[in-house]
């Protein structure tokens, strides 16, 4: 576990995609499964195992079948909590690192994490792992806005081009009493979605590229 943890930590992409496949999970999950090698296993290898498969799902949340794998084995009852990490340890950040990551564009943290991770102070190295976590966990509620503004911009969209289409025939005196319902329910929805629209562009100020879509 030791060696798997090292190789994750510095091997890079091949590695990764190699260890978040069900193939090489399974193998981890029989040895925490009463089925197989879980009753032969020691506490302290279980909860070992446990712990590196909790951490891969932290650290590379794109990584569906980690997630799964893990998920079942709650479900399972197999893991009965979340382990807690130990805060000196630093983990991968997940791979690949999103584009304009904030370490990207956020100079002052860039230099802090570089500065912390080359001392060798447990503390600092302690203070790296929650600079990281932070901007992880920053970093994911940035792409759920992100994706949240795309799908609500797309429904938008689409309810316009066909209450476009439906008072077309409106004017020409061609709408079926169902259309006018349906003309009526698409009205209703854009109503809706008008200041869902509004929340959207004050949180893209920023960004004029998404403000402007």
């Amino acid at each position: 576990l030791q060696v798997l943890e090292t190789c994750v930590n510095n091997c890079g992409d091949r590695f990764h995609s190699e260890m978040a496949k069900f193939r090489f999970l399974n193998e981890l999950i029989k040895v925490l499964s009463p089925k197989y090698y879980g009753i032969w296993s020691s506490e302290k290898v279980k909860s070992r195992v446990t712990e590196v498969i909790f951490s891969w799902t932290v650290w590379f949340p794109q990584e569906v079948k980690i997630q799964d794998a893990y998920q079942m084995l709650k479900k399972q009852g197999i893991v009965k909590e979340d382990p807690k990490l130990p805060e000196d340890k630093i983990l991968p950040p997940p791979s690949p690192r999103p584009q304009n990551s904030i370490f990207d564009t956020d100079e002052e943290k860039s230099k802090l994490l570089a500065k912390l991770l080359k001392s060798s102070h447990p503390e600092d190295l302690q203070a790296a792992n929650r600079l990281i976590q932070s901007v992880i966990k920053e970093e994911q509620e940035k792409s759920a806005q992100v994706s949240r503004r795309v799908s609500t911009i797309s429904e938008v969209s689409e309810n316009v081009r066909h209450m476009d289409e439906l008072l077309e025939n409106y004017r020409r005196h061609e709408l079926s009493p169902a259309d006018q319902e349906t003309l009526q329910a698409l009205f209703q929805r854009c109503e809706k979605l008008r200041p869902l629209l509004f929340r959207l562009a004050s949180e893209a100020v920023a960004d004029e590229e998404a403000l402007g879509k």
